[in-house]
């Protein structure tokens, strides 16, 4: 009687690991499909450049707690052990008597010794020595101080926050750069995957054509070398297909580089080739004005270069007297018989700068030859970013061109192919002309990928510099 009610158990035991299994199945494809736009979402949390710059941001947080820690009270303890070998040093101010008064016999006073034989004094007692120091002993300090004045400290507390901007411009600088090599390589896949599909149709196109040609030549309308002919556009079909199939393995581990995926993992790509082409967008592009101060790279350059004014002040400051607080307290474990230690102490130490031979004199020209230097690098760098917008531009509008030429070149020869195949069904062109035709279509599909990829590195990098 309980056969049934296990077996209906089992079943449904069975059936929900079942619906489990399908459904970690989806999650893992899931976590392995991306869009371009989930692709540069994907690499700017997984990327290890992104890591690393993210973690330059924590550093330099850390920097500047680091800098204003060390002008905040700072505060310690310290303790030794001492142990004196051999005899220890003592004091002896010589011996005592009392004064007994005989009438009332009662003692009165003491006096020092040396008042003769005659003398009424009586009960000579000699005086304990007085050590000076302690065999075994420990001390324990504990120290206070705060930095009252420093302008070496004011100048470190900006340089600290100028630091933590170029941090942030650096990780912006990063992520455009991800962003940008995530979407050329996501572009060279699937340009790969296209170039596949187009070499495997006309594989098929050229297999079933191969074999109307064999059976016309069972019947004698067409010689061997025919057959030959387009046995060899075949097996270079072939050989295309095989080389492609190596790149698209490349492309899809240089993609998971970059997305932070190990490669052992599968990665889909869900968007299509003419989905991010974008034809609109591209030509609008050009219209847009480049402003060099709004480029990361120009504002890493100002950020450097308030580093420079600061890092001059700094050395400036040098001239200017440092001033601090500081309290002391001191506890011995044992106290020796005469101490003259202070338990408490507290105090200013100024520091005030008189004269280096010139020392500062050449650390401050120096700084300020560096701040020239950067100042020079940071022109250079706006002279450059102008420099490269108008040849990426001018790289663009030539690529543009040469994806719309070649573009129409390939419905050219695709028609020229499809025009020669059915001349030569009817034996009014020979294989040669077959095959070049053949090859005409096949290098009109190679310039018409490598002007489109072309096409889009250009965009990508005019949508960098533009901060698209």
């Amino acid at each position: 009687m309980k056969l049934p009610i296990i077996t209906t158990t089992l079943a449904a035991y069975v059936l929900f690991a079942l619906q489990m299994s399908a459904l970690a199945q989806d999650n893992k494809a899931t976590a392995n499909s991306f869009s371009l736009k989930q692709a540069q979402e994907y690499a700017l949390q997984n990327n290890t450049s992104m890591k690393n710059a993210q973690l330059d941001i924590k550093l330099a947080e850390k920097k500047i707690w680091e800098t204003k820690a060390s002008g905040l009270p700072q505060i310690s303890a310290s303790g030794t052990y001492t142990h004196l070998f051999g005899k220890l040093p003592e004091l002896n101010f010589g011996g005592k008597t009392l004064i007994s008064d005989k009438r009332e016999g009662e003692t009165i006073a003491a006096v020092p010794t040396g008042a003769g034989t005659d003398s009424i004094f009586q009960n000579f007692f000699a005086s304990d020595p007085i050590p000076l120091g302690v065999r075994d002993n420990a001390t324990v300090n504990f120290n206070v101080s705060q930095l009252v004045f420093s302008g070496e400290y004011i100048v470190g507390l900006q340089a600290s926050k100028v630091f933590y901007q170029i941090s942030q411009n650096s990780l912006i600088s990063t992520t455009a750069d991800v962003k940008e090599s995530v979407a050329n390589s996501y572009f060279l896949v699937l340009l790969m995957e296209q170039n596949k599909e187009i070499l495997s149709q006309s594989l098929v196109n050229v297999t079933k054509t191969l074999s109307d040609m064999k059976e016309m030549n069972k019947q004698g309308f067409i010689e061997n070398t025919d057959i030959d002919q387009l046995e060899l556009t075949m097996n270079t079909l072939e050989n295309g297909i095989r080389s492609v199939n190596d790149q698209i393995s490349a492309s899809y581990d240089l993609l998971k580089f970059q997305l932070g995926l190990p490669f052992e993992n599968t990665l889909t790509l869900t968007d299509k080739l003419e989905d991010v082409i974008g034809l609109a967008d591209i030509v609008s592009i050009t219209s847009k004005q480049f402003q060099v101060q709004n480029h990361i790279s120009y504002k890493i350059m100002e950020n450097q270069e308030a580093a420079g004014v600061l890092n001059l002040k700094r050395q400036k400051s040098a001239y200017l007297p440092s001033l601090a607080a500081f309290y002391k307290h001191t506890e011995n474990l044992k106290q020796a018989g005469i101490d003259f230690t202070m338990k408490d102490m507290a105090g200013l130490s100024l520091n005030v700068p008189i004269f280096s031979s010139g020392m500062r004199n050449v650390q401050v020209q120096q700084r300020e030859m560096e701040l020239e230097k950067i100042k020079n690098a940071k022109s250079n760098v706006a002279s450059g970013l102008e420099l490269d917008f108008i040849n990426s531009r001018n790289s663009f509008n030539s690529a543009y061109d040469q994806f719309v030429n070649e573009k129409r070149n390939i419905e050219l020869t695709n028609r020229i192919y499809d025009k020669t195949l059915v001349k030569y069904k009817e034996g009014l062109s020979s294989s040669m002309d077959l095959t070049n035709a053949q090859n005409q279509y096949l290098s009109a599909q190679k310039n018409y990928f490598t002007a489109l990829y072309t096409l889009l590195v250009s965009k990508n990098k005019l949508d960098k510099l533009l901060n698209n």
